[in-house]
């Protein structure tokens, strides 16, 4: 192979100057030649010599000139020049080195001196040029070997990341995938995996995705998606092929080099997340399914000794030859009694509260029933305290309205309760307005303010937590389970109203809450059954109103109690001989069902829900299968599974909760056993 010569620009304006440089030099080196100074920086940014050799003395512009101007330029600074020069004056020397010359060629010319100080320079130029290519060489291989050890660590990491990894060429071809992908196909031959993907991709795809679209037409967007994001993710259904297809998460970037654009999809198989999850829910269903259990069983049995303590009390108050100091002393048992089962229903609200079974209904309901009912169950308490209570009741307020009066009771009682129980002295106002949001709808305001222990802002905020108690240190007497103002809270939530408290420790509460309602009908409660109300001489008002209800004789009806306890059993017996009703009991319903499997028909079989042996929905459900048709009424203390539709799928007639509310006992013999004579 030839070698190919160093090069050399010959500046100079006298032409034997010219030629016999040009016979000194070029046997060994190609030279190019230019006369003019002038010239010499175009012609060295074209030719890019190895060595200029440059006149000093030359017309227009001297050799500092055309050097100080070959240094200034980025390109043509690093080519040596050596001054050719009759000047022999060390300051031009001087003047020569510092411009940036390397060396001195004097005239008249020796040829040996012209080559040995030409030679030196392309010397230097030569091993300074092999350096370079060295240096060049070496950062090349560095190069190469830093992108196999990052090729290595590519590998490495695809080969142990725990999700599959995908990599695709700007064409979408995929070039390599991690072994977790392999492992979520259930494959170990990563080229013949490649290979079968790139030929077949939507072997590995069902036609269709979840979202009901094409595939190919999801794949094709996403990538193209990703060329203007710095991600995309998206749901994903892989398919082994010729089997099931199963739930990813692929999460797809572009990644752009010098040279080329690579696509890499991260996708997480759901199938064990999924598989977790449904565990997950089972478990928590299960769990629910327990707490019902355990709630079921602490309902009845609390609420049973309860609905017996309740019952006889009810039944002795009923009678009519009762001395005053017995009449008094079963008063205050059965008020007890009653408080009693207010907790017992606060937490077994509360737990329906977090289960969702919490209907809400919307029914017609009286208003001035409403307001009685709430205030006046606390009217009775004044007697022990020394606060003064005062209630405002807006005359416009409709006498009718739709909600759930049920639950707004509940809300009003247990805000009135806590101002009672948080007030030792000073007063209370309940004030009831109306405020109007269309013709048909309308907020029910409640404002309860007290004069009692009040709350720091803290408190406040706090108040609605699952259970929070405050005062217990300073007010000892206070009673509860300390969940009513999160029922509260709960029950507002789910009528879609507001509460606001405003309060100050040690100069009292006042709370509203605004429930929204629809208007029933045009009447307004007026000026007159205003007053009576806020004078609590409405005949409705009655700590024990149920005590004053009268029974309905109704000598005709025959009627059957089912119960496992003989407490209940005397309970429901004298309530019903209230009725003048022909009672007959049974301890089962094993032998419920003996009674009119002898030819017995009842106008109610009131059914207690909980026995051994035999539940009353079993025993239900066998009575009907004899054919029995006649009214079938559950008696349950079971406040959490006790929901009407679930009774009424067991071929009930209906339900009553213990302890037996008279009045709801009345609605059944009314609609069941009233008018129908034998």
């Amino acid at each position: 192979m030839e070698t190919v010569k160093n090069s050399i620009l010959v500046v100079d304006d006298e032409a034997v100057n010219i030629r016999a440089l040009i016979e000194i030099l070029s046997e060994d080196y190609t030279v190019y030649v230019e006369k003019s100074g002038l010239n010499c920086y175009n012609a060295a940014l074209r030719l890019m010599p190895d060595l200029i050799l440059l006149d000093v003395m030359m017309p227009e512009i001297d050799g500092f000139g055309v050097i100080k101007s070959l240094k200034e330029d980025e390109t043509t600074k690093s080519i040596p020049v050596i001054f050719v020069t009759g000047l022999v004056s060390p300051d031009d020397e001087t003047k020569g080195f510092n411009l940036g010359a390397v060396d001195y060629i004097k005239k008249p010319f020796s040829d040996k001196v012209v080559k040995m100080r030409v030679y030196h320079q392309m010397e230097i130029i030569n091993q300074r040029r092999k350096l370079l290519l060295l240096r060049e060489a070496e950062e090349i291989e560095r190069k190469r070997q830093e992108q196999e050890r990052l090729n290595r660590r590519t590998q490495q990491i695809l080969n142990s990341a725990p999700i599959g990894i995908e990599i695709y060429d700007e064409n979408l071809n995929l070039v390599d995938i991690s072994f977790g992908t392999l492992k979520m196909y259930g494959v170990d031959d990563k080229e013949k995996f490649i290979k079968h993907y790139t030929e077949n991709p939507l072997d590995y795809a069902p036609e269709f995705q979840a979202n009901g679209e094409r595939s190919s037409d999801i794949f094709e967007k996403n990538f193209e998606k990703s060329k203007n994001v710095d991600y995309v993710q998206f749901a994903w259904l892989h398919r082994i092929p010729q089997g099931e297809a199963f739930p990813t998460e692929v999460t797809l970037t572009q990644i752009k080099t010098d040279n080329s654009t690579e696509y890499v999809a991260y996708v997480h198989d759901l199938r064990e997340i999924r598989r977790l999850e449904a565990e997950r829910l089972a478990a928590l269903e299960e769990a629910s399914r327990a707490k019902s259990r355990f709630l079921a069983r602490m309902s009845h049995e609390i609420r049973t000794p309860i609905t017996a303590v309740l019952g006889i009390s009810e039944v002795l108050l009923r009678g009519q030859k009762v001395p005053t100091e017995l009449e008094e002393a079963m008063t205050k048992i059965y008020d007890s009694s009653k408080m009693l089962l207010e907790l017992v229903n606060d937490i077994l609200d509360f737990s329906k509260i977090e289960s969702g079974n919490m209907p809400i209904l919307s029914n017609e309901y009286d208003v001035a029933s409403l307001i009685n009912d709430s205030a006046g169950i606390h009217f009775v308490l004044l007697e022990q305290t020394n606060v003064t209570f005062t209630l405002n009741v807006d005359e416009n307020i409709p006498e009718r309205l739709i909600g759930d009066v049920l639950r707004i009771r509940q809300i009003l009682t247990n805000l009135l309760s806590n101002a009672f129980k948080f007030t030792e002295s000073g007063s209370i106002v309940m004030s009831v307005e109306r405020e109007d949001i269309d013709s048909e709808n309308m907020m029910l305001t409640v404002t309860i303010k007290d004069t009692g222990a009040g709350m720091t802002p803290k408190q406040v905020e706090a108040i609605q937590d699952d259970y929070v108690r405050f005062h217990e240190e300073e007010i000892a007497y206070a009673t509860g389970t300390g969940l009513g103002i999160p029922i509260v809270y709960n029950l507002a939530q789910m009528m879609n109203a507001s509460i606001e408290y405003e309060s100050e420790v040690g100069m009292g509460t006042a709370v509203t809450v605004h429930i929204p309602q629809k208007i029933s009908g045009s009447e307004v409660l007026g000026t007159e059954l205003a007053r009576s109300l806020e004078k609590f001489e409405v005949n409705l008002i009655s700590g024990n109103a149920e005590l004053e209800f009268v029974p309905e004789q109704m000598p005709y009806g025959k009627i059957l109690v089912v119960d496992d306890v003989d407490t209940n059993l005397y309970v429901a017996e004298a309530m019903l001989g209230t009725f003048g009703l022909t009672v007959e009991l049974c301890e089962s319903g094993i032998e419920a069902i003996e009674k009119v499997k002898n030819g017995n028909i009842y106008d109610i079989i009131f059914m207690d829900q909980m026995m051994p042996e035999m539940d009353g929905i079993e025993a239900t459900t066998r009575l009907r299968e004899m054919g029995y048709v006649h009214p079938i009424v559950a008696l349950t203390a079971n406040a959490i599974k006790g929901e009407y539709n679930d009774f009424l799928k067991s071929g009930l007639s209906g339900f009553m909760t213990k302890p037996i509310d008279i009045k709801v006992l009345n609605s059944y013999l009314v609609k069941f056993v009233k008018n129908k004579e034998r």
